[in-house]
């Protein structure tokens, strides 16, 4: 049989990643297979029409799939472990030992600055800062100046602190992951809020990632596989759990009524409606997702960045 068209939606060193072969007809003889690089030139050998050929930008492996644009990039050299949009144009990326900004537009690091203690997550405070939890039972305050990291303040917290989110203009919320417990402290240290589960049954075992929007903070929680919805106050408003989630990590907050997760053992990005309560595949492994572990929104340009566990590089889709 001869085939006709041959579209190709991925180069790597070695191979291609074809999208799917057609025949002369029309119809889709495979999908998603590979083909080697030398055997390109047999196929226009035999005559056969190349139509698209899309190489990535150096130092990629490119995915260029029909729902996402993906990109991906060397952001560290070692593992990522929160990822934070500072604008359209600059990510904050930390890993074991550093934070980083990154230059989106030329895909390099343009700031660094090492850490005391090792980086856990990490938040922008409408202020403008970066709060960062680290080993120590600490948080580290970080000014961003254009596009240079200075580290200023470092507050001292009771417990190990893991997850955090911005709630307000100079204060945030905090997970403790292995005594679960959340407060909002301010950007001095002050305690504002802490959770209080009177009346209640314990809803955390592992609060592990936070995120925050419209007066509300949402935590994933890996042990219960579920995602709770709190006030700025800490005051427990609703719990959603779904089939979709398996050890829910990263999570972010694309709307009011959208939330995003990583589930990380079933290699998914899940998108959940906290006003229906339903949840969906946004993304899988189809798309590249494997492991994921943290992810950030930039609302202006549409693009998510997803980060996996145990790699150095950043996946970026447009949505």
């Amino acid at each position: 049989m001869q085939f006709s068209k041959i579209f190709f939606s991925k180069y790597m060193a070695q191979s291609f990643h074809i999208w799917y072969i057609a025949s002369s007809r029309g119809q889709v003889l495979y999908r998603n297979c590979l083909i080697y690089a030398p055997w390109v030139n047999i196929y226009r050998a035999l005559g056969v029409t190349i139509l698209q050929i899309i190489f990535p930008l150096p130092d990629t492996s490119a995915a260029i799939i029909p729902r996402q644009d993906v990109a991906r990039f060397a952001a560290t050299n070692l593992q990522i472990s929160d990822i934070v949009v500072v604008s359209h144009e600059l990510v904050s990326v930390s890993d074991d030992e550093k934070v980083q900004l990154i230059d989106t537009r030329v895909r390099r690091v343009v700031s660094k600055v090492k850490m005391p203690n090792r980086p856990r997550r990490q938040c922008l405070t409408r202020s403008g800062q970066l709060a960062v939890t680290m080993g120590g039972k600490k948080v580290q305050m970080i000014n961003i100046h254009g596009q240079t990291l200075t580290k200023t303040t470092v507050l001292d917290v009771k417990k190990q602190p893991w997850g955090i989110t911005s709630v307000g203009h100079t204060s945030f919320a905090l997970s403790y992951k292995h005594s679960p417990w959340l407060e909002v402290i301010a950007t001095d240290g002050t305690v504002l809020h802490q959770f209080n589960n009177e009346g209640t049954t314990q809803p955390f075992k592992y609060p592990y990632f936070l995120t925050s929007d419209e007066g509300y903070v949402y935590v994933s929680d890996r042990i219960t596989n579920k995602i709770t919805k709190l006030n700025f106050s800490l005051q427990l408003l609703q719990t959603f759990s779904s089939r979709l989630l398996s050890w829910p990590r990263g999570i972010v907050s694309i709307s009011p009524d959208q939330l995003l997760v990583c589930s990380l053992r079933n290699h998914r990005i899940v998108l959940l409606n906290t006003s229906t309560g339903k949840s969906s595949i946004l993304l899988g492994e189809q798309d590249g997702i494997e492991y994921p572990r943290s992810l950030s929104y930039c609302p202006k340009q549409k693009k998510l960045y997803v980060a996996k566990l145990y790699t150095d590089s950043l996946a970026v889709y447009t949505l």
